[in-house]
């Protein structure tokens, strides 16, 4: 049996994926700045640009999902660690095995 899986980025995946759930921002030492790499050498573009940041939140009975966001996204000051959250504008995109969300933002439910 093949999987159905929808081409790029969609909200649609996203709620297939994690349909009923709230997740709860995992805050720790706070966003991840991920670097700009080249993709002819492998190495982060010079000086260090920033593509995006990346957030780990926990969906109950799910498990753990980094969630990539803006490159100059700031975590709103009103979030705690543990906190329920809900994702701005999620997308979903299903590569092999793996989930890769993205978002706009993150608010308090």
């Amino acid at each position: 049996m093949k999987v159905k899986q929808l081409g790029g980025y969609s909200s649609q995946q996203y709620k297939m994926q994690f349909s009923g759930v709230t997740p709860r921002l995992l805050i720790g030492q706070g966003l991840e700045a991920r670097l700009k790499f080249d993709q002819s050498t492998g190495r982060p573009v010079e000086p260090h640009e920033v593509e995006s940041q990346q957030a780990t939140l926990y969906y109950p009975g799910l498990g753990v999902q980094n969630v990539k966001l803006p490159a100059g996204y700031v975590l709103p000051k009103v979030l705690d660690d543990l906190a329920e959250v809900e994702l701005i504008s999620p997308e979903a995109c299903t590569v092999g095995r793996n989930i890769y969300v993205r978002a706009e933002g993150i608010e308090l439910k």
